[in-house]
């Protein structure tokens, strides 16, 4: 839409009635002058034909045209006469002066001298109007460029008795008549002269109108103009601008005013609303440096407290493996069970606490590639299976052939803390299924089970840590609340999407959405996979009687209990507190199968440098296990690097044993192909 400024909208309001009304006058007044010109050339041939008329009258009757002529010549000189024709009774032209354009007969035709060959008294000729259509009715005709008048010669005789004022003229007989041609060129000119001095003068005037509307609209769009220009600097955040105005309008002076006033007010709050925030900024600034202090002090903190409490853990959980081994009576192996049940507990609560914290402080770094599910699935039914029997719950895996792409280690944590809090959650001979859906590009994994089911209101809190229901008929050992927010944790880290659909008493369905992936894409991630799935099997598969192992920590407690769970399996145990010793063992030519290392051993050394120690004096590729309180990122990736096997204290003893034998039967199935 065009918008115009407030002078033009002025202009074209003043200028559009004032040039309507004076374009309406002119054209009146013209045409009135003009049909005044027009009348006054009319008049003025009839004036001069009735003269003619009455001076031919002698010449007519007495057939004397040196004396018609006399006369026509002298009647020719009149303004605008351009031809004079006398004619005689019989239509006969006697004289003639001039230009006579159009012939007297084809003119005049049809006015019959015959027929009003007697008229009462001086004839009364029908006015014709200039310009109208020719009547040939009328003794006057006229076209764009001439007019002629016909007057006929009529003797006038006065009866002798005429003094009489009541006596009326006496008819007589025509005895001709005159036709004068009266031209319109000079009316023309004198028109096309007062319309030219008509459109100059109405030009000067509305051009001087429209400079004093101009010259008064300025007076009040000059400083509207102002104001515009001042109100956008303001809104561009020129608080300093102000307006000074020189006009008679008092109105626009208020204005300006104002507006100095509001703009002076904005700049003072503004300035004190920057200063505020100056003041808030700056203590959000100290905030934020104590808040990076705290978690750095945190992270600190817990990369102690992890490697500090799992150490004894560890220890401890060794010891009561090994005890466990030697106790024989009932009472006293129930109390050994209850202790490890104990271990246990503490172990999950401290590797949850720990696993919540780094992934609050941006630690964990997912590693997204291709993961087979089915194995993951195989795994969790594996690991669950004996808690669900406890409870009297089946645990249903359906299998699933899909490829998925994201982190597999996390992964496999999310839906087993989804599988876990099902089961802890369902009542006894309740039933809990894992299954698998294609949506469009998303594999859908569901966690489904009738238990207690999750109210509305709950469904908004339950991934917030240390959250539970409050059910108390289900058993104690339901957890801590941290496995729902391990799992919102971890779903977020990895860009997947989670859905619950739960009601009071009618079960909960989880819903994990992983992007799916072509199998073409997989990796070495199987056996990687299936090494993991040989590192949670407890069940013995060979004996170790006879296997030389080193073990290597610098904490006693440690190096004394794994020693001796080792050796009540069988092996030869070969202890080292640090790397002197380890060489001294090598000077003595002690030789070993496989080696235990603690990661941290003090003095800038760790179990890596060990291995590699060790490996290069006996020039063959040793089996190798490292063992770890320290649960950061670089430690993970040190250890992928190398190629090392990593497990994080505490250890459960079974899963060690587990580890062991795989790798020896795994190293004894390499030598043998290479005698092949």
């Amino acid at each position: 839409m065009t918008q115009f400024s407030i002078r033009q909208q002025v202009a074209w309001l003043t200028l559009i009635p004032l040039f309507i009304m004076a374009v309406s006058l002119e054209s009146f007044f013209l045409h009135g002058r003009f049909s005044d010109l027009d009348q006054n050339l009319l008049e003025r041939g009839r004036s001069i034909a009735r003269q003619l008329a009455s001076s031919s009258e002698y010449g007519v009757f007495s057939n004397n045209q040196v004396f018609l002529q006399h006369i026509a010549n002298g009647v020719l000189l009149q303004p605008d006469v351009r031809g004079v024709i006398v004619l005689n009774s019989s239509f006969e032209t006697l004289v003639g002066a001039g230009e006579f354009s159009l012939p007297p007969k084809s003119a005049f035709a049809d006015v019959s001298l015959a027929a009003s060959d007697y008229l009462v008294g001086q004839t009364n000729l029908e006015q014709a109007a200039v310009g109208e259509e020719v009547n040939l009715l009328t003794p006057v005709r006229s076209n764009k460029e001439s007019v002629w008048i016909y007057q006929p010669i009529i003797p006038i005789q006065i009866a002798l008795d005429d003094l009489s004022s009541n006596k009326k003229p006496v008819a007589t007989q025509k005895l001709g008549a005159v036709i004068v041609e009266m031209s319109r060129r000079r009316i023309k000119e004198t028109k096309m002269q007062m319309l030219r001095v008509t459109v100059v003068a109405t030009s000067l005037f509305l051009g001087l109108f429209f400079y004093l509307v101009y010259l008064g609209s300025r007076s009040i769009t000059y400083p509207i103009g102002k104001l515009s220009n001042a109100v956008q600097a303001i809104g561009r955040g020129n608080l300093a601008t102000r307006i000074s105005l020189q006009t008679h309008v008092s109105e626009l002076n208020t204005l300006a005013q104002g507006m100095n006033d509001m703009t002076a007010q904005l700049q003072q709050e503004h300035a004190t609303l920057q200063q505020r925030i100056e003041k808030a900024t700056q203590a959000l600034l100290v905030k934020k440096e104590e808040a990076e202090h705290a978690s750095h002090d945190k992270s600190h903190f817990l990369a102690v407290a992890s490697h500090d409490l799992r150490q004894p853990l560890h220890a401890l959980g060794l010891y009561v493996a090994e005890l466990q081994r030697k106790v024989s009576n009932a009472e006293q192996r129930h109390l050994v069970t209850q202790v490890e049940r104990s271990i246990e507990a503490l172990s999950t609560l401290l590797n949850a606490l720990l696993d919540i914290s780094k992934l609050d402080a941006g630690a964990v770094i997912p590693q997204m590639q291709t993961c087979a599910v089915n194995a993951m699935l195989g795994r969790i039914a594996a690991d669950y299976q004996m808690l669900a029997s406890v409870k009297n719950i089946r645990l249903i895996v359906r299998p699933c052939t899909g490829y998925v792409t994201s982190d597999p280690l996390l992964l496999e944590r999310i839906l087993a803390n989804l599988v876990g809090n099902a089961i802890r959650y369902t009542y006894q001979n309740g039933c809990v299924m894992v299954t698998c859906r294609r949506r469009g590009h998303f594999l859908r994994i569901e966690v489904r089970d009738n238990g207690v089911g999750i109210s509305k209101n709950d469904q908004g809190n339950i991934f917030r840590e240390f959250f539970q229901l409050v059910q108390p008929q289900l058993d104690t050992s339901k957890g801590l609340g941290l496995g729902l927010a391990i799992v919102d944790r971890l779903v977020k880290l990895l860009g997947h999407r989670i859905e619950l659909r739960s009601a009071p008493g009618k079960g909960s369905v989880f819903a994990l959405e992983v992007p799916i992936t072509s199998n073409s894409g997989r990796s070495s991630m199987a056996a990687a996979e299936q090494v993991s799935a040989d590192l949670n099997q407890e069940v013995e598969k060979s004996p170790l009687a006879g296997k030389r192992l080193l073990i290597v920590d610098d904490d006693a407690a440690v190096l004394s209990g794994t020693t001796g769970i080792l050796t009540s399996w069988g092996c030869q145990v070969n202890a080292a507190a640090s790397v002197a010793q380890v060489e001294q063992f090598l000077r003595d030519g002690v030789k070993w199968d496989l080696i235990v290392s603690d990661y941290q051993l003090g003095n800038n050394t760790n179990g890596i440098d060990v291995i590699d120690l060790v490996r290069q004096h006996q020039n063959q590729r040793i089996p190798c296990i490292l063992i770890s309180g320290d649960t950061s990122p670089a430690v993970l990736k040190l250890a992928s690097i190398s190629g090392h096997h990593l497990l994080h204290k505490p250890v459960r003893p079974a899963k060690l044993r587990s580890l062991i034998e795989h790798l020896l039967e795994d190293d004894a199935r390499q030598i043998e192909a290479r005698l092949d």
